[in-house]
């Protein structure tokens, strides 16, 4: 039983870091660039993400790496 109980702790930490480093945020600030592009703020108390898209409305969920924040 010992061996299992080990196998899923480290299937645990496995999976938490196989996520670990993103970040998904929702409703974003939206704007329109000069040449007409759509730039989308997302941001928290702790970071912000600027996404910019050519689309005339911002994704209301966007998934991030948290290294790319500013």
């Amino acid at each position: 039983m010992r061996g299992y109980r080990q196998v899923l702790l480290l299937g645990l930490i496995l999976s938490f870091n196989a996520v670990a480093g993103k970040i998904t945020m929702n409703a974003p600030e939206q704007s329109t660039t000069a040449n007409g592009q759509t730039l989308c703020v997302y941001s928290n108390s702790i970071d912000t993400f600027t996404y910019v898209t050519k689309s005339k409305h911002c994704p209301y969920t966007k998934t991030f790496k948290t290294e790319d924040a500013e």
